[in-house]
């Protein structure tokens, strides 16, 4: 047999044979697809208590729309007094991406309510970018007509999963299983916010993963990643359009001070500006809200309980005016 055609049938053999593993690895992936697993519920029923807080609002109300920085972060009974309607916090995790926290903030939403977005900046460039608390999520809710995903981050989805997560979704949950720890609705009060997070109860592990957490590097990463803000543009004119205003603030972050030099600090300077020339309502600058570390709790973007005052303090002094101009400007 000619060399030619026995090189041709094995390429071809190959080719087939990795058709074939990888078919089989996504009939085994779809499989346990919407299966409920551990790891995943304490965002489930955090959402599903917030939904019905919001849900049992009858009166235009403000919808706080962002990650966890924000379930820590926000003290939405001082956000009420001050805006003088119902406040319902809606962050929960950012990890769950844009494409999800969008999906629940458009279910909380009703005609003529305010949302605040303090979003974590990676969720403003990582358009595609997906991480395992995302695909984790999303084989547990693999809505496709309701989340806006694409076929790039389908794939990465697909050959991401570890085996375990398979492995997991077949177990599903064990009998009797139940939230609990620090995440989840049994500390979330009757607004959405997390309580328990004074800084007396941080524990010595708590402590040293804030110490430990990296140096984020969004100014470099936002000139490799596709950006992410006609999402966010889109969920605020359906907004606007229902009667409500929108407005985006930055989140509290830890300190860093590579966060006060070179393409780092051009980033967070540039942003609110940036995100305005995208078409969104941005007050506030990323540098008046980054704190130092004894003011974390457990991770790099969730306040300790008393430090929510000193955010408040500068968070109210962006969004009073900015929601009292919103609603100037509908009358």
């Amino acid at each position: 047999m000619k060399p030619v055609l026995l090189a041709s049938r094995f390429v071809l053999g190959l080719i087939l044979g990795l058709g074939l593993i990888v078919g089989l690895w996504l009939l085994l992936a779809l499989g346990q697809a919407g299966r409920p697993v551990p790891t995943t519920q304490w965002i489930e029923k955090a959402y599903a208590h917030k939904l019905a807080l919001a849900e049992a609002i009858k009166q235009p109300k403000l919808v706080v729309v962002a990650g966890s920085a924000a379930m820590f972060g926000v003290d939405s009974g001082l956000l009420e007094q001050a805006v003088g309607r119902p406040v319902v916090n809606l962050g929960v995790n950012a990890g769950v991406l844009a494409p999800y926290i969008q999906h629940y903030a458009r279910q909380a939403i009703k005609p003529g309510d305010w949302v605040l977005l303090p979003v974590e900046y990676p969720m403003f460039h990582g358009r595609y970018a997906i991480n395992y608390p995302f695909l984790d999520y999303w084989w547990g809710h693999p809505a496709l007509r309701h989340i806006d995903i694409n076929t790039a981050q389908l794939a990465q989805v697909a050959w991401l999963t570890p085996l375990s997560r398979v492995l997991s979704g077949y177990r599903g949950l064990p009998e009797g299983f139940a939230v609990s720890g620090l995440y989840g609705p049994q500390n979330l009060d009757q607004r959405g916010d997390q309580v328990h997070s004074e800084a007396a109860q941080q524990q010595v592990w708590m402590r040293e993963l804030v110490e430990r957490s990296g140096v984020e590097s969004y100014g470099a990463q936002a000139h490799r990643w596709d950006a992410n803000w006609a999402s966010w543009k889109a969920l605020a004119d359906e907004v606007t359009a229902a009667g409500g205003c929108a407005l985006f603030v930055p989140p509290p972050m830890l300190d860093r001070p590579a966060y006060h030099q070179g393409r780092e600090l051009r980033y967070y300077r540039s942003l609110p500006a940036q995100a305005r020339a995208h078409g969104l309502n941005y007050v506030g600058s990323p540098l008046d809200t980054m704190y130092p570390i004894e003011r974390f709790f457990d991770t790099n973007y969730h306040l300790n309980a008393e430090s929510r005052q000193v955010y408040m303090q500068q968070l109210l002094s962006w969004v009073k005016p900015g929601f009292a101009q919103c609603g100037a400007a509908g009358r």
